[in-house]
């Protein structure tokens, strides 16, 4: 029992960091996790999701169909702690502390419990992963169970048990169904596995080809949603392709080439060739330092302040985790690099990169490099150990502060702050009102306002609209019962009689305007101002 408290241990630590205080940091529940929450809500009522779709794949939501995965796990949560942020973010959290235990169940198995151990007190602390464990994000689920998956398809291959291999299946199965970037991580990971370990397969292929059979019919819902409704859209909205710069560069260098007819034109200055080296572009921007250990995503509602996505001292120990690897080739290795090598591809077939959501998966293979650094220099300078725990200690609390101090008061609109108080605040006025005209400012409005007033699916479904897709394939809600959503400059709504108006300071003259309440940013700035007109 004693080998088992250091793990628990662990585990405890994970749970706290992760679930104190996640109601109010971050602070704000941004609109992708009241589309989750809503679509599960109106799952449990009706059957069906906010568009009036019964038991989807993929939730239509904002035109971005996400994969409906972390909704359907929602629905038992809200039943029990009822309709709210807790609840919508508990799974998180929970799949963030099972992240921790896979880790270390993953590296025990490719090293030994010691490198484990060190691995998920690393993932307990690590920044990227406790920022995407306190929100509600369907990424932090897919990442656990692709990481509980590994670790039974790495017990399978060194005992080919069949249940090890299909309940690994299954977990990669699941983490398909939940987030976008796993339809590319995933299949990826399974095909450098099997030819990695083709020999394997062989042998037992029995048990490969049911494995294999029960993937195809698993998968045949998911496959039936992308043929008969507009779920790849996303790809089409965020995808490489959708940034027209590479074109335009094959354009520009064939004028420069002088003859843009010539062979040689053709075969240099094209849109294959523009587009491949922007995807290897976006692909090593991935692996810059200043992304991974100095200022993170470029994204706020993905960073913190002045912080990386790594602790800095973690890149000394992944130079001596790497070249231990390189140094001693063996089973651990092909895994490691293969992980490795796959995470950002997912993310580098966007024009958003570097991307610290869409490539999360990172975390794991870098944890293990770090902690297998850490471990090397752990066994043969013991006395170092004092000196790593110091400097850790000082790194972690300077993260805490500015996670929970700094973060909300420098990125407050990150997080969609005051929508509570705002929902609140109409809905306690809206009989007084005919029209309720709110700013589009902070992101897909409508759904915050659905997810506070708790508003009944049944009356939503059905009566309300979709907007033509933007450029980049979103869509949203303008109206629905009393409120409108769209910008509110007073030149636009001034005219709007007998209407409250909540709009972005910025739209409100200092004078002559009838300012009736300022719902406030954490560090004190106006981000409403609400006008009785």
């Amino acid at each position: 029992m004693k080998k088992y408290i250091p793990i628990l241990l662990i585990l405890c630590l994970a749970t706290v960091l992760r679930i104190w205080n996640i109601t109010s940091s971050p602070s704000g529940l941004n609109a992708d996790e009241a589309a989750l929450g809503y679509n599960a809500y109106s799952l449990m009522l009706t059957g069906r999701d906010e568009h009036g779709h019964p038991w989807p794949v993929n939730l239509e939501s904002f035109g971005d169909f996400k994969p409906a995965g972390y909704a359907y796990i929602l629905i038992p949560f809200i039943k029990v702690f009822g309709f709210t942020e807790f609840a919508v973010r508990l799974p998180s959290v929970i799949f963030g502390v099972l992240g921790v235990l896979g880790i270390y169940l993953l590296t025990k198995e490719l090293i030994n419990w010691q490198t484990g151990q060190l691995a998920a007190l690393l993932l307990a602390v690590s920044p990227w992963h406790l920022h995407f464990s306190r929100g509600a994000w369907e990424v932090n689920v897919s990442t656990t169970l692709i990481v509980l998956g590994m670790w039974l398809l790495i017990k399978w291959l060194k005992d080919p048990k069949l249940h090890y291999l299909l309940i690994s299946n299954l977990y990669f199965l699941i983490s398909i169904y939940t987030y976008q970037s796993s339809r590319v991580i995933v299949p990826l990971l399974g095909l450098g596995i099997f030819i990695l370990f083709f020999k394997n397969f062989r042998v037992n292929y029995k048990q490969s080809l049911l494995s294999a059979l029960l993937l195809v019919l698993l998968l045949l819902p998911l496959s039936l949603s992308l043929i008969t409704t507009d779920a790849k859209s996303r790809l089409s909205g965020v995808g490489l392709l959708a940034d027209s710069g590479p074109t335009e560069r094959a354009k520009e260098l064939r004028i420069q080439h002088g003859d843009l007819k010539s062979i040689p034109s053709k075969l240099l200055h094209n849109r294959p060739v523009q587009y491949g080296l922007r995807f290897i572009q976006n692909y090593l921007d991935h692996f810059d330092g200043n992304f991974l250990f100095v200022n993170g995503d470029v994204i706020e509602r993905s960073k913190v302040p002045e912080m990386g996505l790594f602790y800095l001292t973690d890149f000394i120990f992944i130079i001596i985790g790497a070249m231990y690897l390189i140094r001693n080739s063996s089973f651990i290795n092909r895994i490691i690099w293969l992980w490795l090598l796959v995470a950002p591809v997912a993310s580098a077939m966007t024009f958003q990169t570097p991307h610290a959501l869409r490539a999360f998966n990172m975390v794991i293979p870098m944890i293990i490099i770090i902690s297998l650094g850490m471990y090397q220099v752990i066994k043969y300078k013991k006395l170092f150990v004092v000196l790593i725990v110091a400097i850790y200690a000082f790194q972690i609390s300077d993260y805490l502060y500015k996670y929970h101090v700094r973060y909300p008061k420098e990125y407050p609109a990150a997080w969609e702050y005051g929508f509570k108080e705002l929902v609140a605040y109409t809905e306690s006025v809206k009989d007084k009102y005919p029209k309720i005209w709110v700013t589009d400012k902070y992101d897909q409005p409508y759904i915050l306002f659905l997810f506070y007033s708790k508003y009944d699916p049944r009356k939503f479904q059905g009566n309300h609209t979709l907007s033509f897709r933007d450029k980049f394939n979103f869509s949203t809600v303008r109206d629905y019962d009393k409120y409108h959503f769209e910008s509110a400059p007073w030149d636009k709504v001034r005219n709007q009689h007998s209407a409250l108006i909540v709009a972005a300071p910025e739209d409100i003259p200092e004078l002559g305007v009838d300012v009736i309440k300022t719902i406030n940013f954490p560090n004190g700035l106006p981000a409403f101002k609400i006008v009785s007109n």
